[in-house]
């Protein structure tokens, strides 16, 4: 089951993104204080989403792009270890149509995210780069 994540999924969504930081070999360490602060900021944002499943979260936020106003969907972390990958992404999906975006933006590192995205119809937009 997806639903909105609450304060008392904080703890528990950091550990997973502790995780998330091993298994991508990400260029950034995870700082539990800024993670806690920023999923709680997400909870409480009308502009920001976090959703959970029993073992998985997604995070994101709408905002505009210097390109063109319109709202876009930004995914800010997505893991899950309990096969809910594809429910979480197609819950932000939802949440995403209902704030209005116009396009919505997720992040992987190949493997079995990129598998699931490029079969929900994603395409590589651009590369991001990192020094």
């Amino acid at each position: 089951m997806i639903r909105p994540a609450t304060m008392q999924d904080v703890p528990r969504i950091i550990d997973m993104i502790g995780r998330l930081v091993v298994s991508v070999n990400g260029p950034q360490r995870a700082d539990r204080l800024w993670t806690g602060e920023t999923l709680a900021r997400l909870i409480h944002d009308p502009r920001g989403v976090v959703l959970v499943s029993g073992g998985g979260f997604i995070a994101g936020c709408i905002s505009e792009t210097v390109i063109s106003p319109a709202p876009v969907a930004i995914e800010l972390g997505w893991y899950a270890e309990d096969r809910s990958g594809l429910a979480l992404l197609r819950a932000f999906e939802t949440w995403a149509e209902g704030q209005g975006a116009t396009l919505v933006k997720m992040t992987c590192n190949g493997g079995g995210a990129q598998r699931i995205l490029e079969r929900s119809g994603y395409r590589i937009a651009e590369i991001q780069m990192v020094k």
